[in-house]
């Protein structure tokens, strides 16, 4: 019977931000811009080649967009629409789970009061939080504009969500493989978002703060800096 409860309580977590991401994605997807707004005119311009100049600023965006081209003229608007709309989804998702791994240890009252594994909040209305952290970030409207029209800003969100969930997931199973995954897509998001440069100190003192005494290991630190390296 134990076995089966924890079973539930670990399943339960793992599907809500998903669930929450979908429901933000289905959203946006009612809601989408059918064609070009003033924010995605130079964008759209670019990806479709209707602009000879090449995005060089945003590599990764116009890398993944670039089949879009091959589509019908009247469809390509719409596809990158859509494309921002998926990672606006995603996003949604990812800072659920982010949420949901936050600990609830930092205060004295936390911690007497908090004695899971992990000190991850176990409370019957444990999916509050993840919740309202979801109603705060989709519906609020520049959130919602740029996921509903192309203009690239989803994916530099979504890169950011994905690097803080990355630390998160590592602090509960401590597998480096999750590290590694943040230093790859880290340095992606510097070619696509340079204000990833002025985060990447916060970012090291987390890792440092996480990982404690080891992380001053030399061949972690290379592992980590070559993985970032091939993402730039």
């Amino acid at each position: 019977m134990q076995s089966k409860q924890k079973t539930h309580r670990d399943h339960a977590p793992a599907i809500l931000p998903w669930l929450l991401g979908a429901g933000a994605l289905l959203i946006y997807l009612v809601t989408i811009n059918r064609w070009v707004s003033l924010n995605s005119l130079t964008i759209v311009a670019k990806v479709t080649g209707w602009d000879p100049v090449l995005p060089f600023q945003m590599p990764l965006f116009f890398t993944l967009t670039y089949p879009v081209r091959f589509l019908p003229i009247l469809w390509q608007p719409v596809a990158l629409n859509l494309f921002s709309a998926i990672c606006g989804g995603l996003t949604i998702g990812l800072l659920a789970r982010s949420v949901m791994l936050l600990p609830h240890d930092r205060t004295h009252e936390q911690r007497q009061r908090e004695r899971s594994e992990y000190s991850l909040l176990t409370i019957r209305v444990a999916w509050v939080p993840p919740v309202l952290a979801v109603f705060a970030c989709a519906f609020q409207l520049t959130m919602w504009e740029h996921a509903t029209t192309a203009t690239g800003e989803t994916l530099d969100l979504l890169i950011f969500a994905y690097v803080i969930r990355c630390l998160l997931e590592y602090r509960i199973d401590q597998r480096e493989s999750w590290l590694l995954r943040m230093a790859f897509i880290y340095g992606l998001g510097v070619t696509e978002n340079w204000a990833m440069i002025g985060f990447f100190p916060a970012f090291l003192v987390a890792l440092i703060w996480i990982k404690g005494l080891s992380f001053f290991n030399g061949r972690f630190i290379i592992r980590m800096i070559g993985t970032g390296i091939v993402g730039l």
